[in-house]
């Protein structure tokens, strides 16, 4: 009767750490990894009362399985294939992890001064046809010039470090590629023919907007708010620690990979720049803007059953 108490006791016990568990799938090498390093070197699931599993996965599609699986609880992903999952049925909710993101990039001692110049020219593009920045500059290029960009460029669609590569050997004079990667180019001579805040501001979007956040399960995390909502409250405090503490960054230098000092201070930067500072209703009416942006110029096959942005997506998550 006593072991049967004991294990009873025992059972109870793994089921409650089991309940404070989070796990979370991240890219091998992405730069998510940066801030759950922070985080649980400093000890802050533990302070907000969870215990963080990072699971190392090979690709994005990995990540995506692994979350619908319910192998892990939460990834880094965009609210667009949120939206297209809550349009199949499929619950799942999304809050912002960064506002960074790619833009178009060109070489500074070439003629390429405006959209303009690109014409008959090779534009590399890293996200596939259905790229959202891609698809944003088409629709600068229709407000600014009345010309859409596919007209007058030659599109190069290929993976990101190829496109880093030929951008970094010049056998490529412009490319549309991810945040990351444009910053370890700024080194090399490498400028933004046009930043992405001109873009929105163009397209009468006010607020910085993010396209990438934390992707978890609804049903688990209507079950798990107490984690949920201490995870993302040791996330923002991981982003403080960030933006303020040089130190911090010397200490993860190594796990970025940079090849030199101005690489180092590039992605840095870049990933301060990304910080969200807040995220509110005025911000979803920003991204419902940029929904109808996408919508219109990727159509169906860009948002699948989504023909609208359903709020609901949105992690409702009072930090205070």
């Amino acid at each position: 009767m006593i072991h049967k108490l004991i294990l009873i006791s025992l059972v109870s016990m793994i089921g409650l750490y089991a309940q404070g568990n989070l796990r979370i799938g991240v890219l091998a090498y992405g730069t998510v990894n940066w801030e759950l390093d922070v985080l649980k070197y400093h000890g802050l699931d533990k302070k907000y009362g969870f215990d963080l599993d990072v699971v190392e996965l090979a690709s994005k599609n990995a990540q995506l399985v692994s979350l619908q699986s319910k192998d892990v609880n939460m990834i880094v992903n965009d609210w667009i294939w949120v939206n297209t999952q809550k349009a199949k049925g499929k619950d799942f909710s999304f809050y912002p992890y960064s506002k960074a993101t790619g833009t178009l990039v060109v070489n500074e001692n070439s003629n390429i001064n405006t959209l303009l110049d690109l014409k008959g020219k090779y534009l590399g593009i890293a996200g596939g046809v259905y790229d959202k920045t891609w698809l944003l500059f088409r629709a600068y290029s229709k407000s600014k010039y009345d010309i859409d960009l596919k007209d007058i460029v030659n599109p190069l669609f290929a993976q990101a470090p190829i496109l880093y590569k030929k951008m970094q050997d010049k056998s490529l004079e412009a490319a549309i590629n991810f945040w990351h990667f444009n910053a370890k180019l700024e080194s090399k001579n490498i400028k933004p023919l046009i930043e992405i805040k001109d873009i929105l501001e163009e397209l009468e979007i006010q607020k910085d907007v993010s396209f990438v956040g934390w992707t978890f399960d609804t049903q688990f995390a209507n079950n798990n708010k107490e984690i949920i909502n201490a995870f993302l409250k040791a996330s923002k405090e991981s982003k403080e620690i960030l933006k303020n503490s040089d130190e911090e960054w010397i200490r993860i230098k190594k796990q970025m990979n940079v090849k030199n000092d101005k690489e180092f201070e590039s992605l840095k930067n870049g990933y301060k720049k990304g910080i969200i500072e807040e995220f509110d209703e005025n911000s979803i009416n920003d991204l419902q803007k940029v929904f109808k942006i996408l919508l219109k110029e990727g159509g169906e096959k860009f948002v699948g059953d989504s023909v609208f942005l359903d709020n609901r997506i949105f992690w409702n998550f009072d930090s205070k």
